[in-house]
């Protein structure tokens, strides 16, 4: 059974993490493919002899439809397992136009929130082709049922993982405290961490505007960059913390970044799944995450993590205060939070994949 993962570019995001840790758990595995439709200068990289990247920056081409066609020919490729839309419209012609018994997956990773009509009308036209429909969430499924009108049949949920031998504390190969050192981290500074895209859906105005309500001394790194960091920079200037806030840019290392934290914030708007939620949890980073729909599937408050009311800066100050000071609270929102990736666990949720595929080609 050979399958070919198809993703719009290796730009660094959620559905680009999921796809690298499928890839690099599986090194060897020969008969997985992946082909990425457009090249960026930032990339995420992925350790495997079978990737593919089309040699354009364009947004939109059919030009890769060639380059694929000879791919899944040459490889006699029987499942095409596409991420991201682009790579749905992508894999959605394909099957049309050339290879009609090729097994079809839409894996969804988050889009189907962001309200775009086109998307929907696409997806609500997409199931006479489309074999199966992977949701991330439970929250995911529903919003595929209730917006693209999915049969509940053909969406199976299956969560992201997260690689416990990867980000684990005895990966540290650096001295946190000189590290710290050279971004201006005092050692009685507490440090509140955000991973993730600067756009406005991931709410990091949010965390900017907690911090003003702060009482104890802090800093503040934000990992990641994206359309929202000018305007975020301005915010932090405006609120009389710019000096607290230490906008680091994309990070090619996560570890790193959790090496230094001591709380990790989720403040999303909305969100299909949390991946840097199991992250930091499998780094024995205690959690505050917003209390909305795909992240409280992960977080059960006060027991695992901590939720806060969504777009309540206050609130969000408010968890992150009882965190710093309450000492048997953190403690057990670390063992807690350990735990909780056990659903999460990379192989595990590759066995349930690899169920899911048996399952198609068996249609």
């Amino acid at each position: 059974m050979k399958v070919l993962h198809l993703i719009d570019s290796l730009n660094p995001g959620g559905a680009q993490t999921v796809v690298k840790g499928i890839f690099e758990k599986q090194k060897n595995n020969k008969d997985i493919f992946l082909f990425a439709l457009r090249k960026r200068d930032i990339k995420t990289e992925i350790d495997h002899p079978n990737v593919f990247i089309f040699n354009s920056s364009r947004k939109y081409s059919l030009k890769p439809l060639k380059d694929l066609k000879q791919l899944i020919e040459k490889e006699k490729i029987d499942i095409l397992h596409c991420h991201l839309f682009r790579s749905q419209f992508t894999g959605y012609l394909l099957k049309k136009r050339y290879f009609p018994n090729i097994k079809l997956i839409f894996h969804e990773h988050g889009e189907i929130f962001q309200n775009h009509l086109i998307y929907n009308i696409f997806m609500n036209k997409s199931p006479k082709r489309v074999n199966l429909f992977i949701a991330v969430s439970k929250a995911t499924k529903n919003e595929l049922i209730k917006k693209a009108k999915i049969n509940p049949q053909k969406i199976v949920v299956l969560y992201n993982f997260v690689d416990t031998d990867k980000f684990n504390r005895k990966n540290i190969t650096w001295n946190t405290q000189k590290e710290k050192e050279k971004l201006g981290i005092q050692k009685d500074e507490y440090v509140i961490g955000f991973v993730g895209r600067l756009a406005y859906v991931k709410g990091c105005d949010i965390l900017i505007k907690a911090l003003p309500h702060l009482d104890f001394k802090y800093k503040v790194l934000i990992a990641g960059d994206g359309p929202e960091r000018k305007k975020l920079e301005r915010l932090a200037d405006k609120l009389g913390v710019r000096d607290k806030v230490i906008f680091l840019g994309y990070v090619d290392n996560p570890l790193w970044v959790y090496s230094l934290m001591d709380v990790l914030v989720v403040p999303s708007r909305s969100e299909s799944f949390g991946i840097s939620i199991i992250e930091a949890q499998s780094f024995d980073i205690p959690v505050v995450s917003s209390d909305v729909k795909g992240l409280n599937e992960i977080i059960i408050d006060k027991e695992n993590g901590t939720l806060f009311e969504g777009k309540d800066s206050k609130d969000l100050a408010k968890k992150i205060e009882t965190i710093y000071s309450n000492k048997d609270l953190r403690k057990k929102l670390i063992k807690e939070g350990y735990k909780n990736i056990k659903r999460f666990f990379w192989g595990r949720c590759m066995g349930e994949m690899s169920k899911v595929y048996k399952e198609v080609i068996k249609e």
